[in-house]
């Protein structure tokens, strides 16, 4: 059983670097290092999702009650999809959402086995922050609403997240940003499909018998407070990063997080260069 410091400083975590765009998959790999949490890690761990996806869910709550309503209208009425913005705004997530989850399913079959690997982490988390540094480079005058085709674009770079040391926030806001959406869609849909991936993920942990087991109620309760607290803060300031045009700073955290991992990585193993080459095991 995690002590209840470990709980509150896991759920923390999660919280706070799942609605940021540095890397929740990252930061949680980083703590399991130094805590190693177990089994109990992995049941907690599905836990939270649900909490940090309400969170998500209830940040960007107006705009999607709005496309939920205008969509299921535009269903009768087709050319609702073009002429109103919430129904454009549903058939976007909904392109995007089922994209990302076939394209999360795929990779995830050969991304699992590094999941847990620093030297798989290390670069995932250098890739990520070379993403976020791209956003400088983009014309900030555009504020357009995403193409139909281009939300395929959107939910495949945001399945691509599922990689060690990948983020899914950090991927969708990357690729908004070359979009050109503005801030207040671009943040909203990057929480949405976020939202949705961990709903999924969530799902799939209670089918397959991974919630909850090893987790006692009270202590179940107060990771979801904490996490759903973290991710709410963490939104704040990823709202911040877009109001002021310095997504790329987040780039500031996670490359020197990715290079520190990479130094965890030689030091602790070895056989750094075949495990590099050959993978993990």
């Amino acid at each position: 059983m995690l002590p209840l410091h470990f709980v509150v400083l896991l759920a923390g975590i999660q919280g706070l670097s799942e609605a940021l765009p540095i890397s929740r998959s990252g930061h949680d790999a980083v703590a399991w290092i130094w805590l190693d949490p177990g089994s109990s890690g992995t049941h907690l761990e599905n836990i939270l999702h649900i909490a940090t996806a309400s969170a998500m869910l209830f940040a960007a709550r107006q705009r999607l009650v709005a496309a939920a309503s205008a969509g299921l209208l535009a269903v009768t009425r087709p050319t609702l999809f073009r002429s109103s913005a919430p129904a454009h705004d549903a058939a976007v997530i909904v392109t995007a959402a089922l994209t990302s989850l076939l394209a999360r399913a795929f990779v995830n079959q050969y991304a699992a086995p590094w999941k847990s690997t620093p030297v798989a982490i290390g670069f995932g988390l250098l890739l990520t922050g070379l993403l976020l540094g791209t956003t400088s480079l983009v014309d900030k005058s555009r504020q357009d609403e995403p193409a139909i085709p281009l939300a395929l674009v959107l939910g495949l770079g945001h399945g691509m997240a599922v990689l060690p040391g990948g983020s899914d926030m950090a991927v969708a806001l990357v690729l908004l940003t070359w979009m050109g959406t503005k801030n207040e869609l671009a943040l909203d849909l990057a929480l949405i499909l976020s939202a949705i991936t961990l709903l999924a993920t969530g799902i799939q942990a209670f089918w397959g018998g991974v919630l909850g087991a090893e987790i006692s109620a009270p202590t179940m309760v107060i990771a979801m407070i904490t996490a759903f607290l973290g991710t709410t803060v963490a939104i704040r300031g990823t709202r911040y990063l877009l109001e002021k045009r310095a997504l790329a700073f987040a780039a500031c955290w996670t490359v020197p997080l990715g290079l520190a991992t990479l130094a965890y990585a030689r030091a602790s193993t070895s056989d750094f260069a075949l495990m590099l080459f050959n993978g993990p095991g």
